[in-house]
């Protein structure tokens, strides 16, 4: 095995497929099944607590919901649990349907660094994957805007379809 072999994140492999079902916990304890978000382009966010570039790119996140949140889902998917995701939210702004307690699922999608955005169409097939905001602190804004306006363009090309 080749080293960029061994490196390789196997979410990617996912691209242009149907996102693997699941039924997963919500914060408030009860279960969302994939299958209901189906109907609707939907943008999922995989992300933890601690992790620096999940946290910078919330804002982002945040933004582009308010400006879609009637023609697609936004759900963030974390292994935390509901009490770990309580107290981040309690501190921190990230306005998504929150899924917890998703170990089990994420390891479905292999090794993989974290963000990641999964952008999917009314079919749930994956159509897009972002991963995190460059670090460049002289291009930051303008890698902050280019992200942006890739999720915008993609979500305003899904919901019209």
């Amino acid at each position: 095995m080749q080293t960029n072999e061994f490196l390789k994140e196997e979410i990617y492999d996912f691209q242009g497929k149907e996102l693997p079902e699941f039924e997963l916990s919500l914060i408030n304890g009860k279960k969302l099944n994939s299958r209901s978000l189906k109907g609707k382009p939907t943008l999922i966010n995989f992300w933890f607590a601690s992790c620096a570039p999940c946290i910078k790119k919330m804002p982002s996140l945040n933004k582009i919901k308010t400006e879609f949140s009637e023609e697609v889902n936004f759900i963030a998917i974390t292994f935390h649990n509901k009490q770990e995701v309580a107290s981040f939210l309690g501190k921190r702004e990230f306005n998504f349907t929150h899924l917890v307690d998703s170990k089990e699922y994420l390891k479905k999608f292999g090794f993989f660094g974290y963000p990641k955005t999964l952008i999917l169409d009314k079919n749930l097939i994956i159509t897009q994957i972002e991963k995190r905001i460059p670090k460049d602190l002289q291009n930051e804004e303008k890698n902050i805007s280019a992200f942006e306006e890739r999720v915008r363009t993609t979500l305003r090309e899904l919901s019209k379809t």
